[in-house]
């Protein structure tokens, strides 16, 4: 690089300055004659030059740029709010994990869990709406199917996935679908299709540990889950490569 080679130039000039002065620091004044320079003192001035190359190589140094991390996500101050079923978690696994990742990043993120809540119900009832009108969100997340994965008809209940994205306006939005746990009727593959402007990520199948039910996941379960959002939702934000939301589903005919 130019720049350390002219701090390298620099320093062999100063170096063979002070070879100079070594030969000519006697004076009458000192009560020393030229060419009788005491050693100690021709020492300290060979010590001086290397302080100051060694002082020049370090601002050659310091002029390169430093590497200070991955960029900011730029969440300082957002509002996030977490809204769905009980897959959710309340304060615990999901819910928990997402809390300490967007506080670390300096959002508020705030959830809400209502238990049984299907699709229809969902986008019927006004507490969803009240949950926006309430948090005034930046960045709206719903984890929301697992009571309509058995559903006859699951086709009947797009408009009711329409309705629920409708309420969350130009916001920027993820559905998380059901980390299922058994092939579903095709509820999924109908909120994905529905889900626009929302971002998608699939959790169908997810292997992870669940509770006595074998339904809804663990504390740990939960925050494995959360670790695979995370990853997805980074990925959206231009942290790491591009995530290819259906990449975490399984093969429909797994257990």
């Amino acid at each position: 690089m130019r720049q350390k080679a002219g701090v390298r130039a620099a320093a062999a000039s100063l170096a063979l300055l002070a070879a100079c002065a070594c030969s000519h620091k006697g004076s009458p004044t000192s009560g020393t004659t030229p060419g009788e320079l005491d050693a100690g003192d021709a020492a300290a001035s060979h010590d001086d030059a290397g302080d100051a190359a060694a002082s020049l190589a370090d601002a050659g140094d310091a002029g390169e740029p430093v590497d200070a991390g991955p960029p900011s996500l730029g969440l300082e101050g957002k509002r996030i709010f977490h809204a769905g079923d009980s897959m959710v978690g309340g304060e615990a696994g999901l819910s928990r994990l997402l809390h300490s990742k967007f506080k670390a990043e300096g959002a508020k993120y705030q959830s809400d869990t209502v238990v049984s809540a299907s699709l229809l119900t969902f986008n019927l009832q006004s507490r969803f709406a009240k949950g926006l009108q309430r948090t005034h969100p930046d960045i709206v997340i719903i984890t929301l199917g697992a009571n309509d994965v058995f559903v006859p008809s699951p086709e009947v209940l797009a408009v009711h996935v329409k309705g629920i994205v409708k309420k969350v306006g130009d916001r920027e939005c993820y559905w998380m679908s059901p980390a299922t746990w058994k092939p579903d009727t095709g509820v999924v593959e109908v909120i994905k299709a529905n889900a626009a402007p929302c971002k998608f990520f699939d959790s169908r199948n997810m292997d992870i540990p669940r509770s006595g039910d074998r339904i809804h996941p663990t504390d740990k379960g939960g925050a494995q889950w959360g670790e695979k959002f995370w990853t997805f939702f980074l990925a959206e934000h231009g942290h790491g490569a591009k995530v290819d939301a259906d990449a975490g589903a399984p093969d429909a005919a797994a257990p």
